[in-house]
Parts: structure tokens; sequence; C-alpha cells
């Protein structure tokens, strides 16, 4: 047993001891259908910046507002909060609302009760100003009144002075309190006016922090900064992005769509003059393909198809002069994936037109991945002759000497992705020369993983991502494209053994309900691996899987309800890996909702493969509003009527294209539905017989 596997029979004896449960088992199969985030982060920070901001300010889980990323040596060059009183202890955070990234934090302590406020002032008329608020409100719990001697903390590598009652960061930004500062307390710490409250009441304190290059007078004062939070709230309620197309009776994974859906378009950038959808705030604050194929194809199924298509534009001007797609280098899957992401973006917003007009674009890449197969015959040491030369792997591998299934996989589905483009508009010729090509590909594929299968601890056979077993990783290391292979890019059969090995070898390995170790840290959870993980699960059939993945999922979210990219195990040693918030894990939520809802098969689209059984309590309601899909915009309610006893499926008519609507139903069985036609199908729930 190597390293790794002893790591991993390790990690396994721990688990038992604490779970009394076996490595192997399926621990969410025993997960209830409850949102309590029992997986949540030790650490987690917020998004508070406004949509398309290009000031990503965050608030990190004590409260401070965050600034200056990757500057002076630290993380967070500048951390600004107010000490209110040495006694508190922190209770808990939260947001005010899905929707609306005003982070609240509560501490109490020594008869004191406190609440911060952290949020983006909105409504400044000078658009090259960024200010955000931190307002405080401190309430006296004892029996007499409390005098109390707060700090404005300004914790800053880049320098600092203070300057007329206010303090100055790095040269222009302005830090200003509604207490006047004294003068300077220990540390990082400034001393300010004595706060008096008396018994019973809420005494408010305000922390303004502004981007500008002078002091800035919004808000001057306590009833000015209490009217911005007022702003803000009804600023978020209004803004105009994609909510309410998804539906669910479960708040908890419903507030979980809703974060996204803003944390999305917050992380988002306008660069080159178009949206760039990028990941997150921090160390992803940057267009990244493959990510960025999810998050474009997420806000299409919004109905956002528009900013979406300028997003594929962004994405398109990353083609070189020999017809790469080329943002990192040597990361060849790049050009299959957005061969895939145009095809997916044209059948979401059924435009032909458009994929025709950048056709001769698809053209050179296809070009490319073909010369990409010509140039892996170029070294005698390499295994992947007849493929794509060793490439950047990602998702825990770094690099392959010899050759990888990664950049494999994702240019077997973006040539198969071409071969359906070429098809739907008619182009016979391409598609059968380029249909000839895949075949050939998929046959070498085939040959190459004959080669390198192996057997897992638990018997599995199963395909490492690398060739040779180069490195000899734990079985499921970096296994994200081959979840990708599985679906979107449907290049397996459905009975395909080397699915079931692989597929098998992945549940061997879940702990709180998800693959662990198929990231960069061999001991962690990379969180949304569980969408790739969930999807392939729906696509094999087995929807009551995937539901089951949504739940843990979500469970690993932060209570202010954002992901980090991968994080430690319960009761582990503490690490954190990524940026958070971490937007295509964002993204990925919003996929496997609704796909477990919605999903197209070929020219079929199935409803509720996937629908968890605790969304059809008694009274609940299940709906999809003008959905994308392949066959038009889908609108669907599911109802299940108050005595719990029985529930109909109403569907609104598809486009001509859909050949059949398939429900499929709690007890196993399946109905149809006329596309032109749509209508309603109801059902048992008391073990009786869909009628």
């Amino acid at each position: 047993m190597n390293a790794n596997m002893t790591l991993h029979a390790g990690l396994c004896a721990l688990f038992l001891m604490h779970t009394g449960t076996a490595c192997a088992q399926t621990v969410n199969r025993t997960m209830s259908m409850q949102v309590d985030f029992r997986y949540s982060p030790s650490q987690w920070q917020t998004a508070i910046c406004l949509p398309d901001d290009p000031h990503k300010s965050l608030v990190d889980k004590s409260g401070e507002l965050l600034y200056h990323f990757g500057r002076g040596g630290r993380e967070f060059g500048t951390r600004v909060s107010l000490n209110v009183d040495d006694s508190l202890v922190w209770e808990k955070q939260q947001l005010y609302s899905p929707r609306v990234p005003i982070v609240q934090t509560s501490l109490a302590g020594n008869g004191l009760e406190v609440l911060e406020e952290a949020f983006t002032v909105t409504g400044l008329d000078d658009s090259t100003v960024h200010n955000d608020l931190l307002l405080v409100h401190v309430r006296n719990t004892g029996p007499g009144a409390r005098t109390l001697h707060p700090q404005l903390v300004v914790n800053t590598t880049l320098g600092s002075r203070l300057v007329d009652e206010h303090v100055v960061v790095d040269n222009h930004e302005i830090v200003t309190c509604s207490l006047r500062m004294i003068d300077t307390g220990r540390g990082t710490g400034i001393r300010l006016e004595p706060l008096v409250v008396d018994p019973g009441a809420t005494a408010d304190v305000s922390v303004l922090f502004s981007s500008g290059r002078a002091p800035v007078s919004s808000p001057g004062t306590l009833r000015e900064a209490w009217e911005r939070r007022a702003a803000a709230v009804r600023y978020w309620e209004e803004v105009p992005l994609p909510f309410g197309r998804i539906q669910v009776p479960d708040p908890g994974i419903q507030a979980l769509l809703n974060s996204s859906i803003r944390n999305i378009w917050q992380a988002r950038e306008i660069k080159k003059g178009l949206p760039a959808f990028q990941v997150g705030p921090t160390y992803y604050r940057d267009l990244f393909i493959v990510d960025g194929a999810f998050l474009l194809e997420s806000a299409a199924i919004l109905g956002a198809g528009a900013q979406a298509r300028n997003g594929v534009a962004y994405e398109l001007t990353y083609q070189k002069s020999d017809g790469r797609i080329e943002v990192t280098p040597n990361y060849t899957k790049e050009n299959g994936i957005v061969l895939w992401t145009c095809l997916r973006h044209a059948q979401l917003t059924q435009d032909k037109a458009w994929l025709e007009s950048i056709w001769p674009r698809l053209e050179r890449i296809v070009s490319y991945i073909q010369l990409l197969r010509k140039r892996s015959s170029d070294s005698t040491q390499w295994l992947c002759q007849g493929l794509v030369p060793p490439g950047i792997i990602d998702g825990g591998i770094h690099h392959s000497d010899r050759g990888d299934y990664s950049n494999v996989y994702w240019n077997l589905v973006g040539l198969k992705a071409a071969c359906d483009a070429c098809r739907w508009l008619g182009k016979k010729d391409e598609a059968e020369a380029w249909q000839k090509e895949y075949d050939d590909f998929f046959r070498v594929f085939r040959q190459s993983a004959q080669r390198d299968v192996r057997t897992d601890p638990y018997g599995n056979r199963y395909l490492p991502t690398m060739m040779g077993n180069e490195g000899d990783h734990l079985p499921q290391r970096a296994q994200w494209a081959f979840c990708h292979a599985v679906y979107p890019g449907q290049i397996f059969s459905g009975n395909d053994p080397l699915v079931a090995g692989n597929m098998a070898m992945l549940e061997a390995t879940e702990h709180e309900g998800l693959v662990y170790g198929t990231g960069w840290d061999a001991t962690g959870i990379w969180n949304y691996f569980a969408s790739f993980y969930g999807h392939a699960w729906l696509w094999q059939g087995n929807g009551k899987k995937a539901a089951e993945i949504l739940y843990a999922y979500a469970n690993h979210a932060a209570p202010v309800l954002d992901w980090r990219e991968e994080q430690s195990l319960q009761g582990a040693p503490q690490s954190k890996v990524g940026d958070m918030p971490h937007n295509w894990a964002s993204a990925e939520f919003i996929r496997l909702t609704t796909h477990l809802l919605a999903l197209d098969r070929g020219s079929e689209l199935h409803l509720l493969e996937g629908m968890p059984e605790a969304w059809l309590g008694p009274g609940m309601i299940t709906r999809l509003d003008r959905i994308a899909t392949p066959f038009g915009p889908l609108s669907m309610a599911v109802r299940v009527a108050a005595d719990g006893a029985s529930a109909e499926i109403e569907v609104r008519p598809l486009a001509a294209n859909c050949s059949g609507i398939v429900a499929h139903l709690p007890d196993g069985s399946t109905r149809r539905l006329a596309p032109a036609q749509g209508g309603r199908v109801e059902f048992n729930l008391t073990g009786g017989s869909g009628h």
C-alpha cells in the first residue's frame, strides 16, 4: 500500500471511530433533507460589493472589512473594524436576506448585545467613489448606565495616518467614524470618544471606508447612515438580477439559490467592454475558461442569455492565430470547453444564426484539436499517442509528463459538440469528416483506458486521471473531467463499465456526503465537485443519489450562503484552499438544482428525475419559470394537495424540436406529455401509481 493509500486508510479509521459507519458507505443516504450548515467551513468571508463593481469589498467571519487583497505581504493588506468592548464574544453571523448582502455579526458579553451591519453604500453620485459602511448597534441589557471606550481598528500594511478626524490609508482611501477620534491607542487601534449607553437603550456607531481621495460626507451623520442602510435594502430588493426563475419549497435551498445568483453578479466585472463572469473576488478574480463555461450556462438557464452571450464573446477574444483558445498555456482542454460552451449557449438561446456567425472560429478550434492529435506522437516517452499531448491537469494535479485523461476527456467532449453542431446547422460534409475524427479519437482513448485501468482498495475497477498511473495519486484525485465527460459531455453509453467502475470508486471515498481528496487538498472537500458528481449520478439514472448530494453540497456552505473552493473535514486540522465566495460553486448549485427538476436528454425533456422527496409535502409548490432549455423556455409547476395524498405537474408547451416530455413519478413510473400541447399529470403520493 503506497503512502496515499495509507493516508486514505487512516482517514477511514478516524471516520469510523467518529461515526460508527464504514468508510466506504454512503454517508449522505442517511442524511436528513435539511439545510443546517453542519459542514460549514471554520472561517468564511462574504462579498458586499455591487454587481459588476470594480471594488470587491469583503467581510470576514469576525465582521472585519477586508481590502487590498494580496498587497503588503498579506492576504488582505487592510482590515477595518470597531472594537466596542474587550468583553464581547462572537455569537453568529448571517445576512439581512439571501438577496440583500448586509452582513450582520452578533456579539455579546458583560451585559452588552452588539449587532454589526456591514454593507456597500448605494446611490452615490460619483461613480468613481466606493463607500462601505459599518453600522454598529450597541444595546445595554444591564441595570445601570454603561460608559464604553471603543476603538477604531485600521490594521494596514500600506501606511496610514490620522488627519483631521479621519484616517488616510494608502495615501488616498479614507476611514471616518461617527464618534470623535481622540488619538492613536494600542497597536493599530484609534481611541474614540466615550460611548454612554443607558440601561435598556441602544446606541449606534458608524464607520465609513471610502475609496475617494478626499473625506466623503455620505453618510455624515447617524441618521444618514440609517437612511443609507434603508436605501441599500431597497436597491438589492429591486436590482434586476434573474431571481424568481426557480422556486423550491425548501427555504434553505431557496436561500442558497438566491444568494448564488447575487454572488455571480457581484463577482462579475466589465473588461474589454464586455461582462467577464469571474469566479471570485480575490485569488480567482479573472476569466477561467472551464469555470466560465458553467457560469455562462447558469446565466443562460436563468434567462440572462444576452448577458451570457457577451461573456462567450469575451472568451472568444482569447483565440490565437493558430485557432487555439488559450488563457492558461498548455491547458489544451480549453479548446474543447469553448466548443461545448458555444453549442450549449446556442441551444439554450435557440439561436442557430448566432452559432453560424461564429462558425469560422469553431472550425479553427477543431483544426487545432486535430493538430494536437498529430502532435501527441512527438515523443516516445509519452503514453498519449493518438490523443493529445500532456498538459496541465488542475483539481489536485498540476502537470503530466507522460499523458493525462483530463485534457483528453474535454477535447473529446468538444469534438463531439462540434459534430452535433454540424448536424444542427445542416453541415453534412463537415459532420461526416468530424465524426470520423471523433470516432477514431474515442477508439484510441478506449485502447489507452484499457491499458491504464486499476483496482482501488475496495475492488472497484477505475481509470486514473494520469496515464500509466503516473504519480500514483489517490484514485479519486482530479477526477473532475471524468465527471464532465459523463455529463455534460455525454461521451459514454449509459451502461459503460468504465463509468460504473469510476463512480463506484468515487462513492467509496465519500465523507460528509461528498467525495473527499479529489482536489488540491488530498484530505479535504472540493465543495462544488458535488455538482460534477451529482450530475454524473443523475445522468446515469440515479436521481435520488443526486438529490442527496445536493443537500450535502448545501450543508458545506457557510451561514452567509456561499462556499469556499475547498475546505477541511469537520474535526480535522483546518486549512483553506481558493477563493470565497467561489462562484463556480454558485453556478453549479443553480445547475444541479435545475437539472434535478428538468434535464434534456437528446430530443426529450425529462422532468423530476432527481426531485427530492422532501419537496412533496402537503401544500408544497415547486416551480420553474421560463428556464432556458434546448426546446425553448420551460415553465413548469409541481403542486402537492393540501392533504399530501396527491400532486400534479403542469407544463406549458415547448418548441417543435422537443420529441417528448417525460415526467418521472415518485413510484418509479413515467408519464409522457406532448410538447406542443404541454398539459398536466396527476399522481398519487400514498404508494399508488400515477393516473
